[in-house]
């Protein structure tokens, strides 16, 4: 018999097992050195050798699934011992830990939060019974705050002039389309309110008025530099007169915020540069610099502007957050980082609850240490410590624990999770208070092949050659232990330095990771893996092979290039689950059932696989007389087994019962009915469509659990994950049968292991900003960034410390990807030339070959492609080549945007970088008023959308009679799902009827109310809704109503401006389709009072704008 080969680290193993359970120890453990076999060691021996009962440790890990793997090692190891146990004191001691298991205090930090709150909850507040609302619940419960915090915010008078400095800023309270708001401000206050004490107890004192002295002054320095220059039409000379005709134009404004306004917008202008021929001037350096100064005042005054409002709105949120954090805890309903903060609010506020638990807990094990909130080391320690030992508010580090109580375990090169607090310079000062002398180390890897280590070593050791203090550990080397490798295990490294723009990059690394793949499938016996259960080695299969993604950027070139190898693949993390062509199907069905109105959605959900109804069906439903309305007959002439006429039918059934099912029962019958998971085998990975369809009725049902009530509130939750980019991570539950390359991110691979990782997205650039909203800390107080130009006055400079921290976790990040390998790993280097990404750090860190201990894959040819056994050979067909070309030249064609909705031209025209795209269809655009009106009020997620529908289709339908008003404006706020808002809805349609141009309209002998219009525009199409045109004695005259919430004229001359293109799109078409002109727009702000009406300025330069975006194709504009 052989005896096993003990590890190089054995004296410390043995250390953390047996001899050291009187120590607090500090564990640094390098991946795949077997840290959890020594946690259960360690736990068997405290049972056994320490007497101490299971009852009384507690183990705490990062994951749900590594405190049940933990807790499973602890029975099995148990129950091992109990069969060879020598005496009957061990006997007992592992029966009575055996019985004790299921109830054991093995969990992850907020289970053992949620455990310790319900054995003390009167203590801090908390009734007896506690329930843990889950993400599903959390999210609902802050968008319904959120949307009452936004109400009271614009009722309160005492906010009015912060908004509207707000407002002037081009700070938004909310947007569907954006990614930078306040609210996004509140999401991340939301995961950090123990922090925001400081910042809510802030008293600020009244905003104090837009001073543009220093823009003044620095203009008056311009004066007389004109006489330095000889030439009038030097260039620095006429950008001077321009500039002061400019800054004249500002400071002749009345309204202060209007002035804020026109400075942001023109502050880029203003400044000198390397404009100007040099000889022409007296100093050309002095008038350069000159015209500078007035940039940097004007700079100044509204970086000073945006800080003094971002703070005070950063105290109004902060306390908003505190507050309803408290109201949490009152009612017992508490969110995960409730259950942190409360837990360490217990320990140092009560010294009963502290003892007790200090005599139940005799000993803490804390796993996965690097990516734990600090919130744990507080609450670990003050348990540990004895209560006499000190006040409870002293500093963790200060505070001294009795020895063996505490025992740390974890790997800072492997700490990853900062976006969720995790923090390695706690982790690194947490090493040096309770490490002693030195950390215990384990650098014995039971995972990973020699020539594989060898390869991170090398790289790993250049990478994190030395500590950098409070940001990063220094490497450590790891040895192997496995032996006897049948075939060549060094590392494979793919591409290098590409000259290609990134879109080329990532395709040419795609398809170099997908020949990769081919290359392992054609010829399996040189990339043999070892079995996990049996330790033979045998020939990989697809399910063996794994694709590492830093991010999803390089995401759709993958599987577009394993596609062309035959790959099948499945990504397992981080997919847009409801951006995936069959989700998006589904929730347009349920829209239709929902709102039998909604004409977009119904037509989509026809169009779909569902109802598979063709634009021929649809063409003669339409001429037969056919209407987009589910509440609608169909047309008697056409056969009920026409296809759209059937289609119509089975969605009319579900609509007469919406009222009685759940969402998700509706969602079940819709699926089987249509019979979607059979027609999922038209797609070429079927099991994919079936994940995802089960998927989306697994999160209705979550919806139900957490009482977000019936179909509309359903939709609307889902249109909140797709709108906000929220990345809705699918289950990674693998079908057993299902032989696939698997796709996940790094983060999603954290505590796994593969036979063969490939790391692939290595093109990404790093260090680069994120876009959105930003929150830094320092000093307890919040530092904001809500886009690139707004933000407070000292994050630049914390940005630039985080964007170094950034860095090194993106090293460490990279190393996470390396030792998830076991047997093979291959490795993608490309890079742009001078670009730092991944592919650049571990293609010149690598070495030479030899040296570096790597390989290439010799160059495979189109003729060893496999041909995917599944599938049939291909139909003949005549001229295959010339089909293709000319179905490829008529997509082409076809692909351009044709016709464009007045809304979308708008939006493009006023987007900065940050807003996130949406995608619109001509009339149906997402922004287009019209559709406003006709998608429910789930589609855009607020009350006022729905007010604003309600009061559009009243003025629509009133005959003139203002006694029908009110039944009119009751009518339709039923309709709308707001009754409770009636009384508001006529009083505005009462303001709007009072309006000038409104009762021109109705004096003039010819107006036409909710005109649809459509033109020609050069080469393509504009179209819209008018919501009320009229024919005067100079020409036609436009109206359109507005229910935007405003605090005044100032307000409304704001907006009037922001909606000018929109109007004068209208203008447009108008004029191409009638011929004739449109001499006047105006906008009617509907008010609980007197109505605002504001005429659009320069229509005739808004229509040659218009004309221009129109015809050059600017932007990613609306198509149908």
């Amino acid at each position: 018999m052989t005896t096993p080969r003990l590890p190089v680290d054995h004296a410390h193993r043995r250390r953390i097992e047996q001899t050291g359970l009187h120590e607090t120890l500090f564990v640094e453990a390098g991946a795949g050195t077997g840290k959890t076999h020594e946690l259960v060691e360690r736990i068997l021996h405290l049972v056994t050798d320490d007497a101490v009962p299971l009852a009384a440790i507690a183990a705490i890990t990062f994951t749900e699934a590594a405190a049940a793997e933990l807790r499973d090692r602890v029975r099995e190891r148990l129950e091992r011992r109990l069969a060879e146990a020598p005496d009957d004191a061990d006997r007992r001691a592992c029966q009575q830990a055996l019985d004790e298991v299921d109830e054991a205090a093995i969990s992850t930090l907020h289970g053992f939060a949620l455990r310790i709150l319900s054995e003390q909850p009167l203590d801090v507040g908390l009734p007896p019974r506690v329930e843990i609302l889950d993400e599903v619940s959390s999210q609902l419960g802050f968008q319904e705050r959120w949307r009452r915090f936004a109400d009271d915010l614009y009722a309160d008078p005492m906010a009015e002039e912060l908004v509207l400095r707000a407002w002037a800023l081009g700070i938004e309270v909310d947007s569907p389309r954006r990614i930078s708001t306040l609210r996004h401000v509140a999401e991340v206050f939301e995961d950090s309110w123990d922090r925001l004490d400081v910042v809510a107890d802030l008293a600020h004192p009244p905003l104090p008025p837009v001073d543009l002295s220093s823009i003044t002054a620095a203009l008056a320095r311009l004066d007389g530099l004109e006489a330095d220059c000889h030439n009038p039409s030097n260039a620095l000379r006429v950008r001077i007169g321009e500039v002061r005709r400019e800054v004249s134009e500002v400071l002749d404004q009345d309204d202060p915020d209007r002035q804020l306004t026109m400075v942001k917008a023109r502050r880029a202008g203003w400044k000198g540069g390397r404009s100007g021929v040099a000889k022409e001037w007296v100093d050309v350096v002095a008038a350069r610099s000159a015209l500078d100064e007035v940039g940097a005042a004007a700079a100044a005054v509204v970086e000073r502007s945006t800080d003094e409002v971002l703070r005070r709105f950063a105290t109004r949120i902060a306390c908003f957050t505190r507050d309803a954090a408290e109201v949490r805890r009152a009612e017992g309903m508490l969110d995960f980082h409730d259950l942190l903060v409360l837990a360490r609010r217990l320990v140092r506020t009560s010294p009963s609850a502290r003892a007790a638990l200090h005599d139940r807990y005799r000993r803490l094990l804390l796993d996965e240490f690097q990516d734990t909130d600090p919130i744990q080391i507080e609450v670990a320690v003050l348990i540990a410590a004895a209560v006499d030992s000190g006040p409870a508010d002293r500093p963790w580090s200060e505070v001294a624990t009795e020895p063996g109580r505490l025992f740390f375990v974890g790997d800072p090169k492997q700490s990853i999770y900062r976006f969720r607090r995790a923090d390695i310079g706690l982790f690194l000062d947490a090493r040096d208070a309770f490490g002693g002398a030195a950390p215990v180390p384990l650098h014995q890897s039971f995972r990973t092949v020699a020539p594989i280590l060898d390869w991170v070593n090398h790289v790993f050791g250049q990478l994190m050659a030395d500590e950098v203090p409070r940001a990063q550990a220094r490497y450590q080397p790891l040895q192997a232990h496995r032996t006897g490798h049948p075939c060549d295990h060094r590392v494979v490294l793919l591409g290098g330095e590409t000259k290609a723009l990134a879109g080329e990059l990532r395709e040419q690394e795609a398809r170099a990771v997908a020949e990769a793949i081919a290359t392992i499938r054609d010829d399996p016996a040189a990339w043999l893996v070892q079995d996990e259960r049996t330790k033979a080695w045998r020939e990989p299969r697809l399910s063996d092979i794994t694709v590492l993604l830093p991010t999803r950027t390089s995401l759709r070139q993958l599987e577009d290039a394993l596609e062309a190898e035959q790959i099948p693949s499945r990504v397992a993390t981080g997919t847009l689950v409801y951006d995936t062509q069959e989700v998006r199907e589904v929730l347009d069905a349920l829209r239709a059932i929902d709102d039998p109105g909604d004409a977009i959605a119904l037509v989509s959900a026809l169009r779909s696989p569902l109802y598979a109804c063709s634009d021929m069906d649809l063409f003669t439903f339409h001429e037969a007389g056919g209407h987009w309305d589910l509440r609608r007959q169909t047309p008697t002439a056409l056969p009920s087994d026409h296809p759209v006429v059937a289609a119509l039918d089975h969605l009319r059934s579900l609509w007469e019962v919406r009222w009685w099912h759940d969402p998700s029962t509706l969602l079940d019958r819709l699926l089987r009915d249509r019979h979607a998971f059979s027609l999922a085998f038209s797609h070429r990975r079927p099991r994919e469509v079936w994940r995802r369809l089960r998927f989306l009725v697994d999160q209705a049902r979550a919806f139900e659990e957490a009482g977000g009530g019936g179909l509309r509130p359903f939709l609307a939750w889902a249109e909140l994950q797709r709108a906000e980019g929220s990345r809705v991570h699918e289950p990674l539950h693998a079908e057993t049968d299902d032989d696939a390359v698997s796709i996940l991110t790094i983060h999603g691979a954290k505590g796994l292991e593969f036979p063969i990782t490939i790391l692939s997205g290595a093109s990404t650039q790093l260090g680069g900003r994120r876009n959105g909203v930003a929150v830094l800390w320092q000093d307890g107080s919040p530092e904001l960034k809500l886009k690139a130009d707004t933000s407070t006055e000292h994050f630049a400079r914390l940005a630039d410390i985080e964007a170094e921290m950034d860095v090194h976790e993106r090293a460490r990040l990279l190393y996470v990807a390396c030792t998830r390998a076991r047997d093979h790993l291959i490795v993608s280097t490309f890079h742009a030339p001078g670009k730092t990404s991944f592919g650049q750090w571990l293609h010149h860190l690598s070495g030479e070959e030899a040296e570096g201990g790597w390989r290439r894959l010799p160059a495979r040819h189109a003729r060893d492609r496999a041909e995917a056994p599944c599938n049939p050979p291909p139909t003949p067909v005549d001229d295959r080549e010339g089909w293709i070309a000319a179905r490829t030249a008529l997509l082409d064609q076809r692909a351009r945007t044709t016709f464009l909705s007045a809304t979308a031209i708008a939006r493009q025209a006023a987007a900065d970088q940050e807003t996130v795209a949406r995608d619109a269809t001509g009339a149906a655009s997402a922004g287009d008023d019209r559709d406003d009106r006709a998608a429910g009020p789930w589609r855009r997620g607020r009350a006022g959308t729905a007010i604003g529908r309600a009061v559009h289709a009243t003025l629509q339908l009133h005959d003139g009679d203002p006694a029908t008003i009110d039944a009119l404006a009751a009518q339709h706020a039923h309709l709308e799902a707001v009754p409770e808002a009636a009384d508001t809805i006529a009083t505005l349609v009462r303001s709007a009827l009072r309006a000038p141009s409104v009762v021109a309209a109705g004096a003039a002998e010819r107006s036409w109310r909710e005109l649809y219009v459509a033109a020609p525009v050069g080469n393509r199409a504009v179209e819209g809704y008018i919501d009320l045109l009229y024919e005067s004695p100079e020409g036609l005259v436009l109206v359109d109503y507005k229910t935007d919430t405003i605090s005044g004229p100032a307000e409304a001359d704001l907006k009037a401006a922001r909606y000018g293109l929109q109007t004068a799109t209208y203008a447009l078409a108008l004029e191409a389709s009638t011929g004739l002109e449109v001499v006047a727009a105006n906008l009617v702000f509907c008010t609980s009072g007197a109505p605002i009406e504001r005429p659009v300025l320069d229509l005739d330069a808004l229509k040659d704008q218009v004309r221009r975006l129109v015809e050059d194709g600017t932007g990613a504009l609306a198509a149908t």
